[in-house]
């Protein structure tokens, strides 16, 4: 009976092999055939990243009437149907659930996600040359979307350095300007401990939870550069938490490599590796690196309003994260069998909060930022992209104002001062000092739920540059 147990056993993961490899196979046809894209979306919590994911999709469903015209398939009206279905490996993100928020009354903006979820788009569409051929004038096309947080993609920059190096550098990082400020008696009881002490359990939760308020102050006064990223999101207590030690460039490299096992140091170090085994490297592994394209939401107005200092933490942050991409050729065999970033696009989200005759200048301010964190060498073997939209277009432009309803249901004016074109200046940051960009409510639209359009800004041009060649 045992014996016949086993073999069951057995055939049963026989028999699931067999079907993760057919469907890794028809993957690698597919993508040999250009006829599937794998495309990342990720922003930091407040880009804008459900909303433009929802109005995505809904763009693409109904692009007869979608005003997509930078978008040639659509334009063409050679679109003729999308199908969304769930993924394998993801929840499925909740398109419909994005598009019944707008569509209320009063409307709402699609709800946040603080998780990874995905779907998987069939798109049919007609062929551009319709002469008759042996399979159709037809053809399919697989779009799938993979939604994951941008605080995610912090913690891969973690995986370039070892718990003593990031220890220091978070010392470093926290010892000026407003996180020196935030932190108040949290960095003097941090630079208290001893890292050869013995590992006491309960002073480390405390100072963990108390570090991790922290973390959450800074992203709230508007700081991008927060680590571990994972610590800001619900249900963030899964890993035995770990804090860095303040003190630790006062010893040497040997003596913390003699320190006792049970030492405050050796038990930080070793929760630090277990973080980065048991949940960056999964992520990298499993998720991150199937992704054939990439876009990055970043909300640029949200940060030239925070000033100098949140603005270069922003800059900090994003020149990390271009660090963990692993690029690389992406020759045809490398498509098939081992599927690398090609192209990222870099988003500035949300630019109906400033005049259109402005829209220029952010869009080159926002590929200053990138040319200034992204070297040559990385630009040479991947495509990078900049541009600027908003998945949902909330406000009226009169040439010198704009009108658009508050989140508190008030319509009013909406003023700004010049935006820049490149990394501001002095007298630039004086400017904006005093301006903060407003909380827009969502655009009063019922007609979303059989299909209405969904008014926007440069979506086609979004949708050009990211599957564009595929149709």
């Amino acid at each position: 009976m045992a014996m016949n147990s086993q073999i069951e056993q057995l055939g049963r993961r026989l028999n699931k092999t067999l079907e993760d490899i057919d469907q890794q196979a028809s993957k690698w046809v597919a993508r040999s055939l250009d006829k599937h894209l794998s495309v990342g979306i990720t922003g930091f919590s407040g880009s804008g990243k459900s909303t433009f994911i929802t109005s995505l999709i809904h763009q693409l469903k109904y692009s007869n009437h979608a005003h997509l015209g930078g978008f040639l398939p659509a334009r063409d009206e050679r679109l003729l149907g999308v199908k969304i279905q769930s993924l394998d490996d993801l929840p499925l993100f909740e398109y419909q659930q994005g598009i019944q928020a707008l569509a209320d009354d009063p409307p709402q903006w699609p709800p946040s996600t603080t998780h990874i979820s995905g779907c998987r788009l069939v798109i049919e569409y007609k062929k551009k040359n319709i002469l008759p051929t042996f399979t159709g004038e037809t053809r399919r096309f697989t779009l799938e979307l993979r939604d994951y947080p941008g605080e995610w993609l912090l913690d891969l920059a973690m995986l370039q350095q070892d718990y003593r190096q990031w220890s220091i550098d978070t010392a470093a990082l926290c010892s000026k300007g407003i996180r020196q400020e935030l932190a108040e008696d949290l960095l003097e009881n941090l630079n208290a401990l001893d890292p050869l002490a013995v590992f006491d359990e309960q002073q480390i939760e405390a100072l963990y939870v108390r570090y991790r308020n922290f973390l959450q102050t800074c992203k709230t006064a508007g700081l991008t550069f927060i680590q571990p990223g994972r610590a800001l999101l619900p249900d963030s207590e899964d890993f035995q938490v770990f804090i860095p030690l303040f003190n630790l460039q006062t010893l040497s490299e040997h003596q913390l490599n003699k320190a006792s096992d049970d030492s405050l140091y050796k038990v930080m170090q070793q929760r630090y590796k277990s973080y980065l085994k048991e949940f960056v490297q999964p992520f990298y592994k499993t998720f991150f690196r199937g992704i054939d394209r990439q876009v990055v939401l970043i909300d640029v107005l949200k940060a030239l309003s925070g000033g100098k200092e949140k603005f270069d933490d922003m800059v900090i942050a994003f020149s990390r994260i271009i660090d963990s991409y692993h690029v690389g050729n992406n020759a045809f065999l490398n498509r098939l069998f081992s599927p690398q970033v090609e192209k990222i696009l870099f988003l500035a989200s949300k630019p109906d909060r400033i005049l259109m005759n402005q829209h220029e200048a952010l869009r080159r301010l926002c590929d200053e930022i990138i040319s200034h964190i992204c070297p040559q060498s990385v630009r040479n073997r991947i495509e990078i992209e900049t541009e600027i939209a908003a998945a949902v277009r909330s406000t009226h432009d009169h040439n010198d104002h704009l009108t658009a309803r508050l989140l508190d249901g008030q319509f009013g004016e909406l003023r700004h001062p010049p935006i820049p074109d490149q990394l501001p200046d002095s007298v630039q940051w004086q400017q904006l000092s005093q301006w903060k960009p407003p909380v827009l409510r969502a655009p009063v639209n019922p007609d979303l739920l059989i299909g209405g359009r969904l008014a926007h800004i440069r979506m086609d041009k979004v949708l050009r540059d990211l599957i564009g060649d595929k149709f």
